[in-house]
C-alpha cells in the first residue's frame, strides 16, 4: 500500500512569551527563521526545521508509544500548542516536540489515527 498524506502543516507558529518574543523580534525577526514543517502520513511523521541548517527527522508510526498535546493559556488564545511524540528506537525512548502547531488536538488525533491504523492487522479473521 502506498504512503498517503494525512496532515500537512507548512509552518508552525511559535510563541516565545512577551519578553523572549520581544527580544527575538528586535534581533531581526528571528522567531520566523526556525519554523517547523510537519507532515503526517500513513507510515511516518516527518519533521523539518531550520533556516540556515535544515534538519529532517522521520518518526515511523509503528514506533510511536504516546502522543501528548499541551496548550498554555496564551497558546489557546492564539490557537496553537505543542505536540509531544514519544517513540522508541531500539531499547531507548525518544521524544519529539512539535512546537507552535496550529490546532494541536487535531494534529495529535491525526497522529493517533495513523498509529492505530498501523497497529491493526491488515486481514481480520473472525473466530466467533
Amino acid at each position: 500500500m502506498a504512503e498517503t498524506d494525512i496532515l500537512v502543516t507548512r509552518e508552525t507558529k511559535r510563541s516565545f512569551g512577551l519578553v523572549r518574543g520581544g527580544l527575538a523580534v528586535l534581533m531581526l525577526g528571528l522567531p520566523f527563521l526556525g519554523r517547523q514543517r510537519i507532515r503526517v502520513t500513513t507510515e511516518r511523521v516527518i519533521i523539518e526545521e531550520g533556516f540556515w541548517t535544515k534538519l529532517r527527522d522521520d518518526v515511523e508510526v509503528f514506533r510511536i508509544r504516546d502522543v501528548v498535546s499541551k496548550q498554555a493559556i496564551w497558546h489557546r488564545m492564539l490557537g496553537i500548542g505543542d505536540v509531544v511524540i514519544k517513540a522508541t528506537e531500539g531499547r531507548t525512548d525518544e521524544s519529539h516536540v512539535l512546537r507552535g502547531v496550529p490546532d494541536p488536538v487535531a494534529v495529535s488525533e491525526a497522529i493517533r489515527a495513523a498509529w492505530n491504523a498501523s497497529g491493526r492487522p491488515r486481514t481480520s479473521t473472525n473466530l466467533d
